[in-house]
């Protein structure tokens, strides 16, 4: 235990560090990497302002280095940093940042005490009374193992690093689990809102929306078994969230049309020699697009978005709800549909797994007895470490080969462990 204490103390110094170097390269360097000139947080300033004083042109990405491509109640989330300037608003962002991955820490924890009080599983030996028992208790070590390599994670230095906003994502959705697996109506309702405010912030979430609902295939009777009430308990907050987002872009319609070109359009951001326009996301769409265009044929990005995401969400789904009424598949939903989400979106970037890295500790601290346990924990291990590597490779060999396929095989090959995983429920 004590290595393992050392070794999480390592882990958050290390956070720290992260973030020392984060406000080294924005205050103090004029670097083509990162600096206070070239800065994803500059799309949330920037929003934060406009949504206040030019709420039509939200969305017109000629305003802001970079285009904001997120809902627009949630721009009020940043205007409080708006408004404290540019400089300033920058540091008690990232310090914020710092503390909700404490609290992110915090929520691992409390999900795996409710999960375990839920469960019945003889394999689950954690002793889980107080949040200092995960410091205490050999029984926790892995607990506070993984809650270590989620702090040192590389994909943390790159949110921090680009000033981006997944940390107060996993909040949103990590608290809505939280209240999910609390039950009862009103724990329901409030889950719901919370993931609204997630997906909201990150639209893309919405592929978290389907494993929400509780509904059951019966291969024996080849039927469907629905819980509509709970369903609609679940989605409703959800649902709001959405729909008042909708009454912006029915007031501006441009709006609308300029959010569905910068989110659904699936444009390249990168141009280089020869007239190519290149990439560096990891995307299995993303990928497919780059050779079309590659090839020289033309297609639209989001056909080919669409079908990408029927091949790999309607298998994966099919089997989900086949195992849909317990705790441990509400939990691997979210895994699942984050997932998914990185594998079919247009762009999916390093700093997205720190959103996938809590979901991907949960599987690995319930399903121990899973048969590809191993592999899974590899593919945690490689995907906090060589994500961000392969995404430095990619800037070193696109003129030669202009494909983020490294990043791609991981979570293919964690596509493939769920594949797995959930036929194995099923027998």
């Amino acid at each position: 235990m004590y290595k393992t204490r050392s070794f999480f103390l390592i882990a958050f110094i290390f956070n720290a560090f992260y973030l020392i170097l984060t406000f080294i390269f924005f205050y103090f360097l004029d670097s083509p990497l990162m600096s206070i000139n070239e800065n994803d947080y500059l799309t949330f300033y920037y929003a934060g302002l406009n949504v206040l004083e030019d709420l039509p042109n939200l969305y017109n990405s000629s305003l802001s280095p970079f285009p904001f491509r997120y809902l627009p109640i949630s721009a009020y989330f940043f205007t409080p940093f708006s408004m404290l300037g540019l400089k300033l608003g920058y540091f008690i962002f990232q310090i914020f940042n710092f503390f909700l991955n404490i609290l992110i820490i915090y929520l691992i924890y409390k999900i795996i005490q409710i999960y375990k009080n839920l469960s019945n599983s003889s394999n689950l030996y954690y002793k889980l009374k107080s949040f200092r028992d995960v410091f205490d208790k050999t029984e926790n070590e892995s607990i506070l193992h993984q809650s270590a390599v989620f702090l040192i994670m590389l994909p943390q230095f790159m949110n921090y690093f680009l000033g981006q906003i997944n940390i107060l994502v996993l909040i949103f959705i990590l608290a809505s689990l939280f209240y999910f697996l609390k039950g009862g109506v009103k724990n329901d309702l409030l889950g719901g809102f919370l993931l609204g405010l997630g997906v909201s912030v990150r639209p893309t979430l919405i592929f978290i929306l389907p494993f929400l609902i509780v509904l059951k295939y019966n291969r024996e009777t080849k039927r469907f078994i629905f819980n509509f009430k709970k369903t609609i308990m679940r989605l409703l907050g959800s649902v709001i969230l959405i729909l008042i987002s909708g009454i912006y872009f029915l007031i501006y319609p441009q709006m609308l049309i300029d959010f569905i070109d910068i989110n659904l359009s699936g444009e390249y951001t990168y141009a280089i020699e020869g007239g190519l326009e290149i990439n560096p996301s990891f995307s299995l769409t993303r990928i497919t697009l780059i050779l079309f265009q590659l090839i020289r044929v033309e297609i639209s990005g989001f056909l080919v978005f669409i079908i990408i995401t029927m091949l790999i969400f309607v298998p994966l789904y099919y089997l989900y709800i086949q195992n849909s009424n317990q705790p441990i598949n509400l939990i691997n939903g979210y895994l699942t549909g984050i997932l998914i989400m990185l594998i079919v979106y247009f762009d999916s970037w390093p700093h997205h797994l720190v959103v996938l890295a809590p979901f991907m500790i949960f599987f690995i601290l319930i399903n121990k007895n899973f048969k590809s346990y191993k592999l899974f924990k590899y593919l945690h291990y490689l995907i906090a470490i060589l994500m961000v590597i392969f995404w430095g490779i990619f800037y070193l060999s696109y003129k030669i080969f202009p494909f983020n396929v490294g990043g791609l095989i991981l979570l293919m090959l964690l596509y493939y462990c769920l594949v797995v995983y959930y036929i194995n429920q099923v027998r």
